[in-house]
């Protein structure tokens, strides 16, 4: 049985093993500290007594008629102890904006769990539940990420290697020497070297380049129309144009705009129904986010990815496809790498290094995979103006890893 590091022992694990072993790599003291931060100033803020007397009481999910086999922690051996305790904390003494989470094991949905919330920054208050279809917000790049695979897979894309101009004639005038050396990969890994500022402005305000686009006749013109600013390649810079440069290339190659191609060779042979895409002017399909999912459904696409591009024994994406995505290219920052359109980051558990890969989305939506645990986690969540989203997901985790340990 392992300890379950909880928002109320984190400090103490780190300061205990630090003095124990005295050799946690800095970048790993870097993250923990930068979590205790977090943690410390959500307890100042916001941290009370909600629901004294509630005792959460764990129940194996209900199987449906969804693809999905349930079990409980104890079929799958997880210390379903680790899980109670860290819910009671959470549902007990933190006002949290979280409104899913799932739990897969070997294969298995092990853990399911809704909250009421409000929908986006500015939606109704909801009761959450397994039929609700859920904002993705970015966790869509990842899945246009697997379009491209499937348009590889499928002899509609050559390989990653091919050029960005090459399939947008149109915009001939907007090429130069610098931008015809943008391929794929570049537009994969967010290494385009376009100009692109979607971080010094939040998404509520119209100086967001990637809100501005919502303003544009041309979307792809407004895109490809941007000075390249650093080598192609050689510097990581987080671009919601690029994803919406790949959609129309699937476009370009397979004639289905991309929400049609993810339905025909992506989403019904996960047996996913109830989905939605929005839309940018010039009937371009959103690829970058905001597509809508119901929980279930995520934890499919990261258990087929987890499967190396197999569900329920079918294979839909090519395991050389999954392989190559999820290898980091570049580093985005300190904690996460990057790979097509997925980011990467180790865990420390219990002095256990645990290697991730995972599709992350404003708001604090994610899909984690981890590959030598067998587990894929989802969260959907409404922390869109909440400081405190990556220290309740980082401290979960912590615990949903430490119950497999």
């Amino acid at each position: 049985m392992v300890e379950s590091i909880s928002g109320g022992t984190v400090i103490r694990y780190i300061l205990g093993r630090t003095m124990k072993k005295n050799k946690i790599p800095a970048r790993s003291i870097l993250l923990f500290l930068f979590t205790c931060f977090l943690i410390c100033s959500t307890s100042c803020k916001k941290k009370v007594v909600l629901n004294p007397d509630t005792r959460y009481v764990y129940q194996q999910p209900e199987q449906l008629d969804d693809g999905w086999e349930t079990a409980s922690f104890s079929d799958v051996s997880m210390d379903e102890s680790v899980i109670v305790q860290f819910m009671n904390e959470f549902i007990n003494t933190i006002e949290h904006q979280i409104h899913g989470i799932l739990i897969v094991k070997d294969g298995k949905l092990v853990f399911e769990e809704y909250f009421p919330g409000y929908v986006h920054y500015h939606g109704p208050y909801t009761d959450f539940n397994r039929e609700t279809i859920h904002n993705l917000a970015s966790v869509t790049k990842s899945i246009t990420s697997a379009l491209i695979g499937l348009a590889i897979d499928n002899g509609f894309i050559q390989d990653v290697n091919q050029k960005v101009f090459d399939f947008f004639p149109e915009y001939a005038d907007l090429r130069d020497v610098e931008k015809d050396e943008i391929n794929l990969e570049h537009l994969l890994t967010m290494t385009s070297g376009l100009e692109w500022d979607e971080n010094t402005y939040p998404y509520t305000d119209t100086r967001n380049d990637c809100v501005q686009m919502f303003y544009q006749g041309d979307p792809i013109q407004f895109i490809l129309d941007r000075p390249v600013v650093v080598t192609p390649g050689t510097h990581y810079n987080y671009n919601g144009g690029c994803p919406i440069l790949l959609g129309e290339i699937i476009r370009k190659t397979t004639g289905l705009r991309a929400d049609n191609f993810a339905e025909q060779y992506l989403l019904s042979p996960l047996g996913i129904t109830d989905f939605w895409w929005k839309e940018l002017p010039n009937d371009i399909c959103y690829t970058a986010g905001d597509m809508k999912l119901r929980p279930r459904d995520m934890a499919k696409f990261g258990n087929m990815y987890l499967n190396n591009g197999s569900w329920n024994g079918k294979q839909i994406i090519s395991t050389e496809w999954i392989e190559t995505s999820t290898q980091p290219f570049i580093r985005q920052n300190p904690f996460w790498e990057a790979g097509y359109l997925w980011w990467l980051h180790t865990y420390e558990v219990n002095y256990n290094q645990i290697r991730v890969f995972s599709a992350r989305g404003w708001g604090g939506q994610r899909i984690t995979v981890v590959p030598s645990l067998d587990i894929v986690v989802v969260f959907t969540a409404g922390y869109y103006d909440e400081p405190d989203l990556e220290s309740h997901i980082y401290i979960m985790t912590l615990n949903i890893l430490a119950s497999a340990l």
